[in-house]
């Protein structure tokens, strides 16, 4: 995949904390550091992507649910080890 001129100077120019996290089709998806997901359209604009193209990037449970970044739930938090 190639990315546009106007693509590669809007990811050059993201400020901290932002990051590229996958791609929908052509287009770079980015987190925010508030985890809001945007696309970087080939114009270098930023937009919001489809709900499709999110349970794409994240995945989704077998009832359709939208699981954490990582693709894995967490049940129960362990946080002690018994003897």
């Amino acid at each position: 995949m190639q990315l546009t001129e106007q693509q590669s100077l809007r990811i050059a120019e993201l400020p901290h904390g932002y990051r590229v996290v996958g791609l929908d089709g052509a287009v770079p998806m980015v987190r925010e550091p508030t985890g809001q997901l945007v696309r970087i359209e080939q114009n270098g604009q930023l937009t919001t992507p489809s709900a499709e193209a999110k349970r794409k990037l994240v995945g989704a449970d077998s009832n359709g649910e939208a699981l954490p970044p990582g693709g894995v739930l967490a049940v129960t938090p362990y946080t002690s080890v018994m003897d």
